[in-house]
């Protein structure tokens, strides 16, 4: 679903659909409100009753009314007011109701009575020393003054009801596409947010860039409805500037939703990068200074404000004596502040050698301030009984080592002969049934012990660093595939099902192939031991973080009631009652010799789900 929401093609034809779609709403509710208030929505409404036509005949007299105020009745011959010339005609008569002026016709019919055209006072009232009345053609001439607005109310007559329509067609669509919009913004064709194209402008200078433009747009939208276009002009300038306007701010909100889908848009503004460039070169600046240069600094800063502040507040020459006595003190207070700095760096450097394991480092107290040197004292001490304990776990796991190293050549010399004895009473002809399972108890037996004697002196090679490792190219891919191939039957036997899931293209590492394959060795024998019979055995591998990542996962047959951690100490078997095959060292091996391929070894337990996670880092070609 996000793929195809995603798809550039789609977006765009949805983003041209609503900034065509918002204009014919636009303009379908002016036309519905202009409509309403010419009295269109009224029943049986004819040309000479809506408030369009009253309006064009009260425009006319008002303008009659302005000429008589300021010239004489006898000049309208000269004025544009000509039958043949409108489709508008008037009569002007005085207080007597007598007419002094007419350009009346048959065929008009009246439409405003009484209109008040000059007033004047007599005996202390104001009355009308003449008024109009205004008239329409009964038959509107297309080539005279008047036909504009009978244009309009005919167009609003004709399509009164179906402004209605298209608002609400533009509404539903519109509102659709913009939800629509909204949710896949700065979603790729693969279904992944990637803040790329107009996105990838800085969000505070995208919005700066949108909102002046709404401004100037709106300004100009203003301008257009305001001046006297035709009307047909007038219509298509409105909508293309609301479509301007619609683009503007669907690409602000929309930017703003991708931005947001991303969690942190603030730092892809352009304010955030530039406290972030002054912060990382301060902290540039602060790390490569020493200790007492950034008290030094810490205290200047402090001292200038309240320098500043004591400043403000003195207006006299008193203020230049205090100015020279507080740059004094703060002068001392900076020396101070170094001296002080050079003191925290000694112990800082003494810390820092301990801590890279240098426990022979002692610091000089005798120069140190009082109060710094029982600190120093405390270090040294910290070291030397740091330096102590690790001698002697040092010699803790010598010990060790070497005695499993030589219990385990001990052991082998009368094992082998053990094993070779067995051997051979096993070929020889012995009737007695009870010999012959003895001896087969013997031969299973010499055989675990064999093993156990075997992952010993391994266990010893590892813990000691005395494994050689080599380094090579291999596809780890292959090698999986060639590991559960090697144990297929007896997975089969085991009744476990192996499914290996690889990545399509190859992965390749930098390790040692052998010591891999007895890491993979040692987990799939103990998927045998200890998987759940009528189960299956997942080996997934992957790519992360430069990294190939091998997770393999079954189920245990006996419950695991215990850590992760404790099951990977040596020794430590997943069966508690410890009646199956095994001697609890598989999985300590398998985490030493992953981590001398330079990879990472995770056990997880999760009920009885058992999880190993092993991560070896990649290298991107078979040539590299």
């Amino acid at each position: 679903m996000k793929k195809i929401g995603g798809s550039l093609f789609l977006k765009m034809l949805a983003f041209v659909v609503v900034c065509i779609l918002v204009p014919i709403f636009a303009i379908s509710t002016l036309c519905a409100i202009d409509a309403y208030e010419s009295g269109m929505y009224r029943r049986a409404v004819t040309y000479n009753e809506s408030n369009i036509c009253r309006d064009f005949i009260n425009e006319n007299l008002a303008q009659i009314r302005e000429y008589i105020y300021w010239e004489d009745i006898a000049g309208l011959d000269e004025h544009k007011y000509y039958t043949e010339h409108s489709n508008f005609a008037f009569v002007i008569r005085d207080n007597n109701k007598k007419v002094v002026y007419s350009t009346l016709r048959e065929g008009f019919e009246l439409v405003v009575k009484d209109y008040p055209a000059k007033e004047v006072t007599e005996e202390g009232k104001t009355v009308a020393e003449y008024t109009i009345d205004g008239y329409i053609s009964k038959i509107i001439s297309d080539r005279h003054e008047g036909y504009k607005e009978y244009s309009r109310y005919y167009f609003y007559k004709q399509h009164k009801t179906d402004f209605f329509y298209y608002m609400a067609f533009s509404f539903v669509i519109s509102a659709v596409l913009c939800i629509y919009l909204i949710s896949f913004a700065g979603i790729d064709e693969k279904g992944e947010l990637d803040l790329k194209g107009i996105n990838a402008v800085d969000y505070d200078i995208l919005m700066g860039l949108s909102f002046g433009g709404t401004v100037g747009l709106c300004a100009l939208l203003l301008h257009v409805w305001n001046y006297q276009y035709d009307d047909i002009y007038k219509l298509a300038f409105l909508m293309i500037i609301i479509a301007g306007i619609t683009a503007i701010i669907m690409i602000a909100v929309m930017s703003t939703a991708a931005h947001l889908k991303t969690k942190k848009w603030w730092h892809h503004t352009f304010i955030w990068q530039c406290f972030d460039v002054f912060g990382r070169f301060f902290r540039w600046v602060m790390s490569n200074i020493g200790i007492g240069w950034k008290l030094a600094l810490c205290v200047f800063g402090y001292s200038l404000v309240i320098l500043f502040l004591g400043m403000l507040a003195v207006d006299n020459w008193n203020g230049i004596f205090f100015f020279l006595f507080a740059l004094m003190i703060i002068t001392g207070a900076v020396c101070v502040a170094i001296w002080f700095g050079s003191q925290l760096k000694k112990i800082k450097r003494g810390g820092e050698a301990i801590a890279n394991g240098d426990f022979d480092y002692s610091i000089n107290s005798a120069e140190l301030w009082p109060m710094l040197r029982m600190h120093a004292y405390n270090l040294n001490c910290a070291a030397k009984g740091m330096s102590k304990a690790v001698d002697d776990r040092m010699k803790s796991e010598r010990f060790k080592t070497e005695l499993i190293t030589n219990v385990s050549h001990d052991l082998k010399t009368p094992l082998t002969s053990i094993v070779s004895y067995v051997d051979l009473l096993k070929k020889e002809n012995i009737e007695n049934e009870n010999a012959k399972e003895y001896i087969e108890v013997i031969d299973r037996q010499s055989a675990k012990l064999k093993k156990l004697t075997e992952d010993l002196v391994e266990a010893s090679k590892v813990s000691s660093g005395a494994l050689a490792v080599n380094k090579e190219l291999l596809n780890i891919g292959e090698l999986v595939n060639q590991s559960v191939g090697e144990f297929s039957e007896k997975l089969e036997a085991a009744e476990i099902t192996p499914v290996v899931n690889l990545p399509e293209e190859e992965i390749f590492v930098n390790t040692d192939g052998r010591l891999l394959w007895r890491v993979f060795d040692n987990l799939i024998q103990n998927i045998i031991k200890y998987a759940q019979p009528g189960t299956r055995a997942y080996f997934d591998l992957s790519e992360a973080e430069e990294a190939a990542v091998l997770t393999i996962r079954n189920i245990s047959k006996e419950p695991l009631n215990m850590t992760a951690e404790a099951l990977m100490e040596r020794f430590v078997r997943g069966d508690a009652s410890r009646g199956g095959e095994g001697n609890g060292l598989g999985l300590s091996i398998a985490k030493s010799l992953t981590e001398l391929c330079g990879g990472t070894f995770e056990l997880t337990l999760d009920g009885d789900l058992y999880k190993v996670t092993i991560k070896i880092p990649k290298t991107e070609t078979e040539e590299n």
